[in-house]
């Protein structure tokens, strides 16, 4: 439309040129109610952007204190539904070339949506499209499993990346506009950002049992009895030299300490961290120079003697 205008405004300055006066009048007035008309395109959409971006600052403010991939999910569909002004949001995650539908939103409170059953990414597919891009893309064939959840009525899909690879999809039931397009994309960037920052803290917390429990078993089975009845003061201690060892370290190089206490491989610490193995290599690397350690064992050794 605004194209349409800016053409018909620019046609009416080319025929006013060479218009006698009388013309020229008409052309005046037609002129002012295209600028007009502009103008009023121009303010609804400067509107239309400030709604969208308070939009975004609101979704984006339910996803910070998600304190589980499950609870995360749940309000993104959610949000993405309020920030498109859709009725229905079905999220996905990637298994190799499958698509496994993980919940549905529907913003009608009486209708609950049956989960899709999962199908495989087709070649040529805006799933496909999607996926190779990493952009929003609009379809008008809904995929049949969809249908039920979404609708037959077209429909806008966006990849969530996390770690730098498509780790899931969001399927809203609307072919979404320029703009909306683009406030779905910006919130899927966010959402993919909140997806590496619960994984990270779950690993941290995983890896944190893991090495209590490691330190359990390197003791004698005497040693290990008194381990498990302790107080929270011998807990500290432990805490408190798991500290002094890390001191020195980056966050990533203290990851992989941790790993490395509980017996992990690199390949092992690799798919933990989602890094390649030469990079857990260059990590230990780092880490044994740092500590004065020659080898793994010794590693552990300097972590046994510091927790008696």
């Amino acid at each position: 439309m605004a194209d349409e205008l800016d053409r018909a405004i620019s046609d009416t300055l080319a025929e006013m040129r060479t218009a006698n006066s009388e013309h020229a009048v008409e052309l005046g007035r037609r002129l002012v109610d295209l600028l007009d008309r502009r103008n009023a395109i121009a303010a609804t959409r400067t509107a239309d952007i400030g709604a969208l971006a308070k939009g975004i600052d609101r979704a984006v403010h339910a996803l910070d204190d998600a304190a589980s991939s499950a609870e995360l999910v749940r309000r993104a569909c959610e949000r993405v539904a309020e920030l498109c002004c859709a009725d229905k949001v079905v999220l996905s995650r990637l298994d190799g070339d499958r698509i496994v539908p993980v919940t549905s939103f529907s913003a009608d409170p009486d209708t609950a949506l049956a989960l899709p059953s999962e199908f495989a990414v087709v070649e040529g597919s805006p799933e496909a499209r999607a996926l190779e891009t990493n952009t929003v893309t609009v379809g008008s064939q809904v995929p049949a499993e969809l249908r039920e959840a979404l609708g037959a009525n077209g429909f806008t899909i966006v990849p969530v990346v996390v770690d730098g690879t498509a780790a899931a999809l969001v399927h809203v039931g609307a072919s979404l506009d320029g703009s909306r397009r683009h406030a779905l994309g910006v919130f899927a960037e966010v959402l993919g950002g909140c997806f590496e920052r619960v994984g990270l803290e779950s690993r941290r917390d995983r890896q944190d049992v893991l090495l209590r429990e490691s330190a359990q078993r390197w003791g004698s089975d005497t040693e290990f009895d008194a381990v498990t009845v302790r107080g929270s003061t011998d807990l500290d201690a432990e805490h408190d030299a798991e500290r002094r060892l890390l001191d020195p370290l980056t966050e990533r190089e203290a990851d992989v300490v941790r790993l490395i206490l509980t017996g992990a491989s690199n390949s092992t610490i690799a798919a933990e961290l989602f890094i390649t193995v030469d990079t857990v290599k260059s990590h230990v690397k780092r880490i044994l120079r740092k500590l004065g350690a020659t080898n793994r064992a010794e590693l552990i050794a300097k972590y046994q003697s510091s927790t008696r």
